[in-house]
């Protein structure tokens, strides 16, 4: 197949969209497809494909700039001969005029939840005008964006109940595919497991961190401080609120344990897993979540929210923890009990790694495919 890939990620890896959109071109170009990436990302010198650079607009508030990119793909589309157009971020189809039969991948469900309530989010995020202000603008635009496409992708069963459900989208359009990151199991041994045991860190990564649940995570560290006087969190990603959570944590009393880490490249995350006790981010929505992969890999066990399509990759006291994200106390004690009890760590860490064997890309690469045969054969 002559297969159009639009991303706004292309061979990096600072999100999860970047790590997909990157492995799924490696996998189609082994199975013999003719590629054409079209993204403001970088060019990869040693793939097969032809890349056609487009740029987003400046002034583009939307997360990546996908608004303007949506028009600038649709620009670069209209001369180009392919069978098929997948757009990896299905939003950035909003300004997609073609004839080419297109698709999208579905990474979220978290503007199809939009409340049109705006005080539904100043209990959880300091910027709640703006970000009201903000998702309902995307899902005025998600709905139109998805609605256009012959097919979509989603990233859970979640995500796919979510999006046909408030959406209204034929749920026969819509196929859960799992994303399957090309990790390797990380050898552990126990001199490692006993030093992150004796001066205790957390770790938080992301990018969302009020609705990744720092606040949550923030008001239960207030919790077990006494517990455990060594205890620290580390904190990675970069966000336009890092300065208020910066301030909440000094307000708390935290500024001492709590280390903001700003974004960090992907080869050098492996050090802060490696240093770190647990893993936590407690989210208030999430997709899927192929963080808490990326960590069990590092054989680090993990603590997520109990929420949308992290309930299908995790499995409670099996590979990892699930708390209620409105429940500091649960998280609290759920931390506790990974840093306390370690027949509870070893059940975890074991559980991680099997999952991570467990992963196969040639699986997600090939009902990728099929799904791509399936959308022309309806045509």
């Amino acid at each position: 197949m002559r297969i159009a890939l639009c991303t706004q990620q292309f061979g990096n890896y600072w999100s999860g969209l970047g790590t997909y959109s990157t492995l799924l071109v490696k996998g189609l170009i082994e199975r013999g497809h003719e590629i054409s990436v079209i993204t403001p990302g970088d060019v990869v010198t040693d793939l097969n494909v032809t890349t056609i650079p487009v740029s987003s607009l400046n002034w583009d508030p939307t997360h990546g700039g996908w608004f303007s990119l949506s028009f600038a793909y649709n620009k670069a589309l209209v001369d180009l001969k392919v069978d098929i157009v997948h757009f990896t971020d299905a939003r950035e189809a909003y300004s997609y005029t073609g004839n080419i039969p297109a698709i999208g991948t579905l990474h979220d469900d978290y503007f199809a939840r939009h409340s049109w309530i705006p005080w539904a989010y100043r209990a959880h995020y300091v910027d709640w005008i703006k970000r009201y202000a903000y998702y309902s603008f995307v899902t005025c635009t998600e709905r139109r964006a998805l609605r256009r496409l012959q097919g979509l992708i989603a990233n859970s069963d979640c995500t796919a109940a979510t999006i046909t459900k408030r959406y209204s989208i034929d749920p026969d359009k819509v196929q859960t595919i799992y994303i399957q990151p090309d990790l390797k199991l990380e050898p552990l041994g126990a001199d490692i497991e006993q030093k992150r045991l004796e001066n205790p860190t957390l770790l938080f990564a992301g990018g969302n961190i009020q609705r990744k649940g720092l606040p949550l995570l923030l008001n239960a560290l207030v919790q077990l401080k006494d517990r455990f006087p060594n205890l620290s969190l580390r904190i990675l990603g970069k966000n336009q609120n890092l300065d208020r959570m910066q301030a909440l944590s000094r307000k708390m009393g935290l500024s001492e344990r709590v280390h903001f880490e700003g974004w960090v490249h992907p080869r050098e995350m492996s050090k802060y897993y490696l240093e770190s006790a647990v893993f936590v981010m407690p989210s208030l929505m999430e997709g899927y979540g192929l963080v808490f992969l990326e960590a069990m890999s590092h054989q680090l066990p993990v603590i997520a929210g109990n929420v949308g399509g992290t309930r299908e990759l995790i499995r409670h006291k099996e590979n990892g923890l699930l708390v209620d994200p409105h429940n500091v106390e649960a998280l609290a004690s759920s931390i506790t009990d990974l840093l306390e009890d370690k027949t509870l760590r070893s059940t975890l860490i074991t559980g991680g790694s099997a999952t991570i064997r467990d992963l196969d890309l040639e699986k997600m690469i090939n009902a990728t495919t099929d799904f791509y045969q399936n959308v022309l054969g309806t045509q």
